[in-house]
């Protein structure tokens, strides 16, 4: 599958497939990076008066922190349907899917999974990623690399600048376009900015502790 010749090389298969769950992805400020957040089935309702606001609790997927998305913003409520207060009211699970829903259709329709194959060490010098990636699934390289590296995407486009990623096959500028099934990508540490390399090897080392993931299922 690879043909780096280096012992000290982490392999993994990075699969993307379709996904269900309505999600938004947007930057977590407790973690520091952009995250997945899934909504919590809740509402946060206030009243004052004839006035209503109302919102539909999210929570980033790795540390909780709540991020509100607004339903209704200063809204007279004479002008919502009753059974819709009602259901906001009662923290109705098949309203908050439907806000949610339709909060997210314009991110991502993909679910990223990630094998580790050979997993990484304290003094792994390259990253090598098979991707796998089903015909309905569309997410941007960029995007995909961070979320697998543990680093901000605006740091990608750099590392790629610098040769420190180099991409199989070769295509123009495919930071910018969807990954594509078969993609083989390469990260040399050595090239990475000492902080980046750091933070790529803790990343993944953390997810193989957690995961102990050494095949990828049939």
């Amino acid at each position: 599958m690879f043909t780096a010749l280096d012992d000290l090389v982490a392999r993994l298969l990075v699969r993307v497939s379709a996904d269900q769950t309505p999600r938004i992805r947007r930057h977590c400020p407790r973690c520091a990076m952009d995250r997945d957040f899934t909504s919590s089935g809740k509402f946060r309702v206030n009243a004052q008066k004839k006035i209503i606001d109302s919102w539909l609790i999210f929570r980033c997927s790795d540390c909780d922190c709540r991020w509100n998305l607004p339903v209704h913003e200063r809204r007279p409520v004479r002008t919502i349907d009753p059974d819709e207060l009602a259901a906001l009211m009662r923290n109705d699970a098949a309203l908050a899917d439907r806000y949610a829903a339709a909060a997210s259709r314009a991110s991502s329709n993909a679910a990223i999974a990630v094998f580790v194959l050979a997993p990484v060490h304290p003094d792994t010098r390259v990253i090598e990623m098979a991707i796998a990636v089903a015909a309905s699934c569309s997410v941007r390289l960029d995007r995909l690399l961070a979320l697998v590296l543990g680093l901000r995407r605006d740091a990608i486009q750099p590392l790629y600048d610098r040769a420190a990623i180099t991409i199989r096959p070769v295509s123009a500028k495919p930071m910018r376009r969807s990954a594509t099934d078969g993609q083989m990508i390469r990260l040399d540490l050595a090239r990475c900015p000492n902080d980046l390399a750091l933070r790529c090897r803790a990343s993944l080392v953390e997810r193989w502790l957690n995961t102990h993931v050494s095949d990828p299922p049939g």
